[in-house]
């Protein structure tokens, strides 16, 4: 089942398309052709979180952030990825949580081809 959300990130509002395990999402999606640094940054308002993300390490459609979102921060919900028109990922979920497991779960997912060190999820009005 596919939905539209529309999430606010800190550069743009943009378009994502909800699917309820990530690894359908990417099943016939085409490689995308990445950066090879590795860089995102990370906005949260009322829980709902929104990530944007460069480089090697998001090249499978979200699914390692989402795998480690839901083991550093347990329940993830509204789960969304899409990539812009500039080839970056961008992700949007709610969770519950404190927003340093998210930092956490972005470390742990970029880490096998360079990891994102120093994130700090900032609120965003």
């Amino acid at each position: 089942m596919k939905l539209t959300v529309l999430a606010a990130t800190l550069f743009s509002a943009i378009a994502l398309t909800v699917a309820a395990p990530a690894a359908e999402a990417n099943a016939t999606a085409e490689p995308i052709d990445k950066r090879g640094r590795n860089g995102a940054s990370c906005g949260y308002s009322s829980g709902w979180y929104t990530v944007e993300s460069w480089g090697s390490w998001d090249n499978d459609w979200g699914k390692g952030l989402l795998d480690n979102l839901r083991g550093q921060c347990g329940n993830i919900v509204n789960w969304g990825f899409n990539y812009g028109g500039n080839g970056n990922g961008y992700a949007g979920f709610a969770q519950s949580g404190r927003s340093h497991c998210v930092e956490d779960a972005i470390w742990l997912a970029s880490n096998p081809t360079g990891a994102i060190w120093g994130l700090n999820c900032v609120p965003v009005s």
